[in-house]
């Protein structure tokens, strides 16, 4: 490493970053919010679900369940078999029984979603209903199950607008209770043909624990040699299990199979695509997040252009604005709420910058401003003369105490990333400290290990305090993400650490340094807010929000000369109190094992 003195004596290690970025550690706002402008038009509403779809849900599963159920019930009453023995084989009944079964465990399954009014589901769901009315037919003139599966059919048919959803990104989640259906639709099937059966069946009464025990034989494929079938019908049924294990393990690998392609193999090719985009395109500190796992992306049909989002509490929350060239930022969003309507999702922008706001009242949006970017000119940031004075006072004391300003490129070792864990472990144990995301990295050792960190190093060789270096892609901005000191730091460890950073970033050729948002932070004088704004920043105030907020700002005054506004954009004012559950919901981790 390349050392150097800095502008204050301490030896410097410097960075070999083209570009940096900083995105602020302190908790993140969870804005209520209510905004200003006039009344633009209004995206449709998320509506709840009406009754015609539960009862097509109820329908879906209870018509499913009735036909596995109308096939265990034996051969057709004779009168209804020998009609249907003069016009159709016997083998063509044998069919019809097995289509009926495999429809049967379609339409089970199928009722989730059928549930989230996916279009699929319902043109499915529909063929397999009326299919369901001629193989009950066919199978033993069975007209009351017949009658079930119709009513089905008409209930879908008349209630078709409410399908709307398209197919939206494999879930391993939503893949797995498919799974756990299909399975448990399978195995109940076996269960209850076994304890159904009569005696003569097998020769064997079975109780409901032997009845389980053989099923799950068959559908592990182990079978039992001493059960005999005595009767055409116990044959049928045992060829029934293996056709029904077949295609529900087939279906269930599947459902398993189609989310862990997408993850390791579909998603990393689109987040390295996002990555190229954002190379390109990218214009702000937070572009470096748009591209992180956890967050869902959506692209323009051209692939030249993207939006990261998350969902939480019913909305679509986009970190910051679009990605790619400007011709492709408005109808990429237009077409991605289009999605999110599909998908009975709110769309709301967080972080959007002031010069954004024209594309977003073009498309009829509201805006909140929900706090304000504190940026550092660097190019007249210098400890010289009285600005700084107490900055310059702070880096002599700790200069004098023997600390040391040290950084380090990626990719880190082992030792120094347990060294920034250490700090960061001790930081996070500080009341009201936790990590967060979407808008802002973690403590992860494999990240932390590929950026550059700058650490105070006590004279005693234990490290006191750090921040690690990000690309901005603003242009000749710097920025750093997380920020991090011991509980037993020195007062001012983080204040030093700064300054130094800062000059550091001066002296590499940065103009300007971003140091975050500051939530909340009320209005410049050419600002002119709107009474929505007005009511929430005012509401905030009178609920002692303002204090932890002021802090904060109050802090990072000390460095910051320019102020730049960041705004909540979204659609409906009546829904606003639930925007700030969203934001919260996407922030949070859920996940709290170790990272």
């Amino acid at each position: 490493m390349d050392e150097r003195p800095g502008d204050t004596g301490v030896a410097v290690t410097t960075l070999s970053a083209d570009e940096i970025h900083l995105e602020d550690q302190a908790p993140s706002p969870e804005p209520p919010a209510e905004p200003a402008s006039g009344e633009p038009p209004r995206s449709p509403r998320r509506s709840r679900r009406p009754a015609t779809l539960w009862l097509a849900v109820m329908l879906c599963l209870g018509s499913g369940f009735v036909n596995l159920y109308s096939v265990l019930g034996g051969p057709a009453l004779p009168e209804r078999a020998a009609r249907i023995e003069r016009v159709f084989p016997i083998e063509f009944v044998h069919v019809s029984r097995f289509a009926a079964m495999l429809a049967g465990l379609g339409l089970v399954v199928l009722s989730i979603n059928v549930w989230r009014r996916k279009r699929r589901a319902y043109r499915i769901g529909l063929a397999l209903a009326l299919a369901s009315v001629g193989f009950h037919l066919t199978k033993g003139l069975d007209y009351e199950e017949a009658l079930v599966a119709a009513v089905l059919a008409a209930v879908l048919w008349s209630s078709r607008g409410l399908f709307t959803v398209g197919s939206t990104t494999p879930d391993l989640g939503r893949g797995s209770k498919r799974l756990a259906l299909a399975l448990g639709s399978a195995v109940a099937y076996g269960v209850a043909g076994f304890w159904l059966l009569d005696r003569r069946e097998f020769g064997i009464d079975f109780t409901w624990a032997e009845a389980l025990r053989q099923s799950l034989r068959f559908f592990t494929f182990v079978g039992d040699a001493s059960l005999v079938p005595r009767t055409h019908y116990a044959v049928w049924f045992l060829d029934s299990l293996s056709v029904l294990s077949a295609v529900a393990i087939a279906y269930s690998a599947f459902a398993i199979f189609r989310p862990v392609v997408y993850r390791y193999r579909t998603l990393p090719h689109e987040r390295e695509l996002a990555a190229e985009i954002v190379e390109l395109h990218g214009r702000s500190s937070l572009d470096f997040f748009k591209h992180w796992p956890d967050k869902a992306l959506f692209f323009s049909p051209s692939q030249s252009s993207f939006l990261a989002y998350k969902v939480g509490a019913g909305y679509a929350v986009v970190l910051g604005d679009p990605v790619g060239p400007a011709a492709e930022i408005e109808p990429l969003i237009s077409a991605f709420e289009t999605m999110c309507h599909d998908n009975d999702w709110e769309v709301v922008f967080y972080q959007v910058p002031g010069e954004s706001l024209p594309q977003y009242e073009r498309l009829g949006f509201r805006k909140l401003k929900v706090g304000e970017d504190a940026v550092v000119d660097l190019t007249q940031f210098s400890l010289q003369g009285k600005t700084h004075s107490k900055l310059r006072s702070k880096v002599n004391q700790f200069t004098r105490d023997g600390v040391s300003f040290v950084g380090y490129e990626p990719p880190l070792p082992p030792a120094l990333v347990e060294q920034a864990r250490e700090v960061s472990d001790s930081w996070l144990s500080l009341p009201g400290r936790r990590e967060r995301t979407f808008s802002l990295g973690l403590f992860e050792a494999e990240y932390v290990r590929g950026t550059p960190i700058y650490a105070a190093i006590a004279a005693d060789g234990r490290m006191m305090g750090f921040v690690n270096v990000i690309p901005s892609y603003f242009p000749g901005e710097a920025t750093i993400d997380l920020m991090r000191h011991r509980q037993d730091s020195a007062p001012g460890t983080m204040d030093y650490l700064f300054t130094q950073v800062m000059l550091t970033m001066k002296d590499r050729g940065f103009t300007r340094f971003n140091l975050g948002m500051a939530p909340m932070s009320g209005f410049q004088a050419d600002e002119t807010p709107g009474p929505e704004e007005k009511a929430i920043h005012y509401l905030m105030q009178r609920l002692g929000f303002i204090f932890s907020y002021r802090g904060l700002r109050d802090y990072k005054a000390k460095f910051a000369s320019i102020w730049e506004p960041r705004y909540l954009v979204y659609r409906d004012l009546a829904r606003l109190p639930l925007v700030g559950r969203a934001l919260a919901d996407v922030m949070e981790l859920h996940d709290r094992g170790k990272r």
